[in-house]
């Protein structure tokens, strides 16, 4: 009987011990897969700080900036301590992935390569959220791409040892979120002015649905044709006063396409407005954020007085006179053609009012897009700016130096006004827009041209 005992008593002392054993080891297993939780997302592995910092610069690496086209150039939207990417980063943003390009996404194929993101590489996507670069792994994962890590971008911005770079003046183009905050809060007290801006009379784009508080500007309240320049001082200035504009208010533009507003905003600083703002990437950008959307018409307010005298800053637009002196003047002077290459060699004149085909004579392209509606080399799949070295490899390719004045012009202004915009969001200061452009240029015969490829190509 004793003895049965014994036996029964060992029985369970030995089922005891497996069972804590057991429990021993399901808690360290536990413990392992927590720690395997901190070193990996989804299926990405995540870099150290340290392993960046050596990394960065390096031949077969690539760091990636998955955000905002907004927040690299230089917001902080997303709990960062500071705006702006890391310093030798490239751009590829989890947004243009929502973007339909073409059925076979080859453009966006054809973009990875321009960013330098290469199966050979090493590649380090990061953002602040923990989704947009995980996105961003995703498809390269599905395009054949291995070498692939994740880091959060919220821990390099904390350390002010460690570079990061905004464009001088991101603060031009704005995210949605800015312009929520902006109507939420009153712009804390300052004058604001949201415009949405088209050619004609009140469009059905902002009949369908505006940013609220929104108003129209036609694009002929401030130039004219045939030459579609901008309208006299006097004009402008009245304008402004008709639209409730002054020197120190805050003006946002935006519209379905953003060339119109660029053209607008580029006018207004040289009339002297301090202030201006375009919503980066458009209507799209706006729509696509899910802010509230508004159908009311909004009309115009009037004020008594602009505040300075008109033009304050009349350097930054020049006319006939003017460009013609930057061509005379080429060592330190540079006349850029922001048309597409067909116009740029007078195979085309772009506009179905223009005859003339050719160029100024002594331009240099600057690049455009792909006809006179279209911009792609200077916008990224979702019409946000594209990065500022990429702009610059562009104008290193054609010969620009910026350093030089750089005077932009295109058919009748609008290309250029978005171009001139995006440059002095880069922080260029000796730059101005040729408002006549081609148009102007062409309509006197005695004005030197030239047509096919460049001699010294």
């Amino acid at each position: 009987m004793k003895k049965d005992r014994k036996i029964l008593l060992f029985a369970i002392l030995l089922i005891c011990s497996v069972f804590f054993a057991a429990c021993s080891n399901t808690e360290e297993t536990s413990k392992k897969d927590s720690s395997n939780e901190d070193t990996s997302i989804g299926d990405f592995p995540t870099i150290s700080i340290d392993d960046l910092q050596n990394n960065i610069g390096k031949e077969d690496w690539v760091i990636v900036d998955t955000r905002s086209n907004d927040a690299f150039n230089g917001w902080a939207l997303e709990g960062e301590k500071r705006g702006g990417h890391i310093k030798g980063a490239v751009d590829f943003s989890a947004a243009w992935l929502d973007v339909v390009i073409d059925s076979e996404g080859e453009q966006l194929l054809d973009l990875l390569a321009t960013k330098g993101m290469t199966k050979e590489r090493n590649i380090v996507l990061y953002d602040a959220n923990g989704k947009d670069a995980k996105t961003v792994a995703n498809y390269l994962q599905e395009q054949g791409f291995e070498n692939l890590a994740i880091f959060d971008v919220k821990e390099w911005a904390a350390n002010e040892e460690l570079a990061m770079e905004s464009y001088p003046n991101y603060e031009m183009l704005v995210p949605p979120s800015w312009i929520n905050d902006t109507i939420e809060n009153n712009n804390d007290g300052k004058p604001y002015k949201i415009f949405e801006v088209s050619w004609g009379e009140e469009s059905e784009d902002y009949k369908n649905g505006h940013i609220p508080g929104a108003v129209h500007i036609n694009t002929d309240e401030v130039e004219e044709g045939p030459v579609w320049n901008r309208l006299s001082d006097a004009e402008l200035e009245a304008f402004a006063l008709n639209n409730g504009i002054t020197s120190n208010t805050t003006v946002i533009l935006y519209g379905a396409d953003s060339m119109a507003a660029y053209r607008v905003g580029v006018i207004l600083k040289y009339m002297g407005t301090d202030d201006v703002r375009v919503l980066n990437g458009g209507w799209a950008a706006w729509s696509n954020a899910g802010y509230e959307i508004e159908t009311k018409g909004n009309e115009k307010e009037a004020v008594d007085s602009f505040g300075v005298l008109v033009p304050a800053n009349p350097d930054y637009i020049i006319d006939l006179e003017e460009a013609k002196q930057v061509v005379t003047n080429r060592k330190n002077s540079t006349l850029v053609d922001i048309r597409s290459r067909a116009e740029f060699i007078g195979e085309t004149s772009g506009y179905n009012y223009i005859e003339p085909k050719g160029r100024p004579q002594g331009s240099v392209w600057g690049r455009a897009g792909s006809d006179s509606s279209h911009l792609e080399d200077y916008r990224n799949p979702d019409d946000t700016m594209r990065n500022a070295s990429q702009i610059y490899d562009m104008w290193a390719e054609e010969g620009i130096d910026p350093s030089n004045h750089l005077a932009f012009y295109c058919g009748t202004g609008w290309r250029a006004a978005e171009v001139l915009f995006y440059a002095d969001v880069m922080g260029l200061e000796n730059i101005t827009l040729y408002d006549g452009g081609w148009n102007e240029w062409s309509m006197d015969s005695s004005n030197p041209i030239e047509t096919g490829e460049p001699a010294d190509l």
